[in-house]
């Protein structure tokens, strides 16, 4: 059986003071991205360099530094092709991508799974309040059925244009950052 390290934020005190503001700042880029389905430039900038620093501390400096970019170019490149396709805003990259600079690069896929997974709950959530439980349940069981039936699209009520996929990406961030144990892909 593999061993699976506890947090990374549980290491000492400056590494939970860390993850502290890690968690912070996602929270405020979730709530942000409900509110008004934005995610501010300044957010996800201060979330990249305050990652490239934990990092730097964290292990040696140029390690870290490798590290916090190499988490940051893989966190980019697993969620520039949905920007490109129109099915996410920049914001929700930009967020993603900055956050996995307080990740090893081996934990950012993890996080992509675990966000994609909260984004369908959250799309379910959505339909659930747009639609209700009738149509929702409706579609979702032909769909099982039929998958092309999830091509044909539903009235979008006023108002609720897009997902806030930015929560979702805090979520999968999260428990991957503060729960590694739980996540084990072989």
């Amino acid at each position: 059986m593999t061993s699976f390290p506890a947090s990374q934020f549980a290491s000492s005190t400056a590494a939970m003071l860390g993850g502290a503001l890690f968690a912070g700042a996602l929270v405020v880029a979730g709530v942000t991205d409900v509110r008004s389905r934005r995610i501010p430039n300044w957010l996800v900038l201060t979330l990249a360099l305050l990652g490239i620093v934990f990092s730097v501390a964290t292990v040696t400096p140029e390690t870290g530094l490798m590290r916090a970019v190499t988490s940051f170019g893989i966190g980019f490149g697993l969620w520039i092709p949905f920007y490109a396709l129109g099915m996410l805003g920049a914001g929700d990259v930009k967020l993603f991508a900055c956050a996995s600079c307080w990740l090893a690069p081996s934990q950012v896929f993890a996080a992509a799974v675990l966000s994609a997974l909260a984004g369908g709950l959250l799309s379910v959530v959505g339909l659930l309040l747009a639609h209700g439980v009738g149509l929702t349940t409706f579609r979702i069981a032909h769909a099982v059925r039929d998958p092309r039936l999830l091509a044909t699209p539903l009235a979008v009520p006023a108002g609720r244009k897009t997902l806030p996929y930015g929560l979702a990406m805090a979520v999968g961030l999260l428990v991957v950052a503060w729960f590694p144990r739980l996540v084990r892909l072989v």
